[in-house]
């Protein structure tokens, strides 16, 4: 199992949760600050990166990946946040 965490075009460095570890955790029953302390992996990626690997202290894989925004919506939608 490998977690996916997609990263902006500009972005320098990343923090996410491992979702293995998490799992884990959850399975452990360990506490809720336990689970994500547990899970934390923080790194840095160069800009010229489209897809970067990382590893989390359990050693799951974590593959990084740059996506561009996505597309406007093509019709809107009240429930949707409008940023300016």
């Amino acid at each position: 199992m490998s977690n996916v965490v997609w990263l902006s075009p500009s972005a320098t460095e990343f923090s996410c949760l491992c979702e293995a570890c998490l799992e884990a955790s959850r399975a452990r029953g360990s506490s809720f600050g336990d689970a994500i302390q547990d899970a934390s992996v923080r790194g840095t990626v160069g800009t010229d990166a489209a897809v970067a690997f990382a590893r989390c202290r359990a050693g799951h894989n974590l593959v990084l990946r740059r996506v561009e925004r996505p597309p406007a919506l093509a019709r809107a939608d009240e429930r949707q946040l409008q940023l300016g």
